[in-house]
C-alpha cells in the first residue's frame, strides 16, 4: 500500500503543471455558521443546527489563465469545488476568532483573487502526506496544488 502511496506522489508530479498557472499564495478557512431560528426538540430543549463552511483564496497571476478547479483534498476528506468570482483587489474575509479582529487579504498590483467554497464529496481511502490538494484542469490537461497551509478559523456567524 505505501508503494501505491509513493508511485502516486511521482506520478503527481510529472504531470503537475503548477509553473503554468502561478498561484502565489494560498489561504484556508473554517467558519461555523448557525440558524438564526433555533429549533426545539419536544421537551423545547434548543437544538444545535450548524454547518461548517470551508473557504479557500487563491492569488494567482493577472495575466496568467487559471485552471478550473473541481475538486479538493483536505487530510484526507473529499471535497467538490465551486468557483466564485472576486471582482476587488482585497477581501475582508471574517474575524478571527481568537483575537476579533477583522481579516482582510489583498491580490496585489500584478494579481488577483480566486475563491473557492468548498463542500463535502466524500472520503479517499488514505491520505496524502500533504495536507491540502487542489485538483483542476487547464487546457485540456490534469493540474495539482498541493499546499501545507493550515486552516484558519473565524469566527462563527448567523445564517440568514
Amino acid at each position: 500500500m505505501m508503494m501505491k502511496v509513493l508511485w502516486l506522489s511521482f506520478l503527481l508530479s510529472l504531470c503537475s503543471h503548477q509553473g503554468e498557472y502561478h498561484v502565489q499564495k494560498v489561504w484556508l478557512f473554517t467558519k461555523t455558521q448557525y440558524s438564526g431560528n433555533v429549533p426545539v426538540d419536544r421537551n423545547r430543549k434548543h437544538l444545535q443546527v450548524k454547518s461548517t463552511l470551508l473557504l479557500c483564496y487563491l492569488k494567482v497571476s493577472r495575466k496568467i489563465e487559471s485552471p478550473d478547479w473541481d475538486t479538493a483534498f483536505i487530510n484526507g476528506k473529499q471535497y467538490r469545488v465551486k468557483i466564485v468570482p472576486v471582482n476587488q483587489d482585497s477581501v475582508t474575509v471574517g474575524t478571527l476568532k481568537n483575537t476579533n479582529s477583522p481579516l482582510t487579504i489583498k491580490a496585489g498590483i500584478d494579481s488577483k483573487l480566486v475563491q473557492l467554497i468548498l463542500t463535502p464529496g466524500g472520503e479517499i481511502e488514505k491520505p496524502e502526506a500533504w495536507s491540502f490538494l487542489l485538483n483542476g484542469t487547464l487546457h485540456g490537461k490534469s493540474v495539482y496544488l498541493r499546499s501545507n497551509e493550515s486552516a484558519v478559523e473565524l469566527a462563527p456567524d448567523l445564517m440568514p
